[in-house]
């Protein structure tokens, strides 16, 4: 193969790259933070058939790194909703560890939006919406314990959404991480007992 041709290809390579859609796919993602947005009940003993409260609230204006002005995530997204997961554990003596325990939707007390749009990787999520005053993100959610045993409540790993699917047209993705201050609150365990 001649001089020629391999200059050739190389430049084809080289404009190929160039015209690529690859940049359509990672300009429109955005990752925010935030932080403390979940108030959890702190009750350590429920009985089977109680239900475990928390509330979440967020800001609609975030601090995006390398940024003076803070990003205002529904006029950049024009979404009302945002969904998250978050993860309950229960202990096995079998294990002797704890493993993720699947909630039913039917165990599950939202505010809002029907929840089937927002199951991630633990099979469920809850919505976040934008209240009525438009300055933040909310929800209230219950768990309703249906089995006793010892579990936990892991915040530790969430991340509001604003879409499941990232190949949405032309849609500004946003990923808003959510971190605690005091990463022990992150975690709630508690203890499920029988009826007597």
């Amino acid at each position: 193969m001649g001089t020629k041709h391999i200059c050739f290809l190389l430049l084809s390579f080289l404009l190929i790259g160039c015209f690529s859609d690859d940049d359509s796919y990672s300009s429109g993602d955005i990752r925010v933070t935030t932080t403390d947005a979940f108030n959890i009940d702190n009750q350590v003993n429920y009985m089977v058939g109680d239900t475990l409260f928390f509330t979440q609230n967020f800001s609609r204006y975030l601090k995006e790194d390398g940024y003076n002005e803070l990003l205002d995530v529904y006029e950049t997204t024009k979404d009302e909703e945002f969904g998250y997961g978050f993860d309950l554990q229960k202990y096995s003596e079998f294990s002797n560890s704890y493993g993720t325990v699947y909630i039913d939707s039917e165990y599950l007390i939202t505010t809002g939006a029907d929840i089937s749009d927002y199951y991630y990787y633990n099979n469920y999520g809850v919505v976040a919406q934008l209240n009525e005053a438009k300055d933040a993100y909310e929800s209230k959610v219950g768990v309703v314990l249906a089995e006793s045993g010892d579990f936990k409540l892991d915040f530790s790993n969430v991340y509001f959404r604003n879409q499941y699917d990232y190949y949405t047209n032309g849609k500004i993705n946003l990923d808003i991480e959510h971190r605690f201050t005091d990463e022990t609150k992150a975690v709630l365990e508690f203890t499920v007992l029988e009826q007597e």
